[in-house]
């Protein structure tokens, strides 16, 4: 069963994570056969966010089974975040997830893929900008 989760939520979930490991880089499809997957099972079998949204929705709440089935068909950030988060979600969320997401998915850092977003989006929770 999904929680309850809110863009704010989901946005500030994403840049804990950011600030907590920086330099933190997700593989890439060319790096890993699933680096572009929101959730891959770990050695033991659980499921465990890959991506920063997957990370961020299952620290949240998020339903792993759920999220590993949207996750075979999700075309964008954008489309897993209006899946899973309940209320409050505005474009400009969707634009900075979609960017965080963007990057990341180039192999910035994580923390770069952030930074990136907040110059790109403007007056998105925390931003700087």
């Amino acid at each position: 069963m999904n929680a309850t989760i809110t863009a704010t939520a989901l946005v500030t979930k994403v840049r804990e994570l950011a600030a907590v490991t920086p330099d933190a880089v997700t593989p890439t499809g060319a790096d890993h056969p699933l680096g572009d997957r929101y959730v891959i099972r770990d050695g033991e079998g659980n499921w465990q966010g890959s991506r920063l949204i997957g990370r961020a929705l299952l620290e949240l709440g998020a339903d792993a089974d759920a999220l590993a089935e949207h996750d075979a068909c999700a075309l964008s950030a954008a489309s897993t975040v209006l899946h899973f988060v309940c209320f409050g979600v505005w474009g400009q969320d969707l634009l900075w997830l979609n960017v965080v997401q963007s990057y990341e998915g180039r192999g910035r850092a994580w923390s770069d893929a952030v930074l990136i977003a907040d110059m790109r989006i403007h007056r998105v929770i925390g931003s700087s900008r």
